[in-house]
């Protein structure tokens, strides 16, 4: 049996990943991966901090990416679970449709997809984000 490629850190923070072997299993198949991601939950102080530090945005944001680029790891995906919650709220969806956006959008991210490159970046990264969150909700 491989590995885990996808691991989460909810430190003592809430929420249902249940649907992450799935996801898992899309990512695999889809793009080959080998290398772990780690998935970690922090609040917005923490998010605002590193958006701060690394993208010099003083503001809180949902989801932050860092490749690692290492031999066994490919990045961390970094998620604000209160404004995940919040984004859900507004579009009045579930919190676990936000997270499964979310940690799918930062796994692309690591993966070298850059929506901010250009419109045909984003298009081809919304197509992408789509594609896999459809074959992750198919019943």
């Amino acid at each position: 049996m491989n590995h885990k490629i996808l691991n989460i850190n909810k430190r003592s923070l809430v929420a249902d990943f249940s649907w992450l072997p799935s996801l898992e299993k899309i990512i695999r198949s889809r793009f080959k991966i080998k290398r772990q991601i780690s998935i970690a939950l922090v609040s917005p102080q923490e998010i605002r901090e590193m958006n701060r530090v690394y993208r010099r945005k003083d503001k809180v944001t949902d989801v932050l990416s860092f490749n690692m680029d290492g031999q066994e790891i490919l990045g961390e995906i970094i998620i604000c679970l209160p404004q995940a919650k919040k984004q859900a709220k507004e579009k009045k969806g579930t919190i676990k449709a936000e997270l499964q956006l979310l940690t799918v959008h930062g796994i692309l991210h690591l993966l070298g997809y850059d929506h901010e490159k250009n419109k045909k970046e984003l298009l081809r990264q919304l197509a992408t984000e789509q594609d896999i969150l459809d074959k992750l909700n198919r019943k």
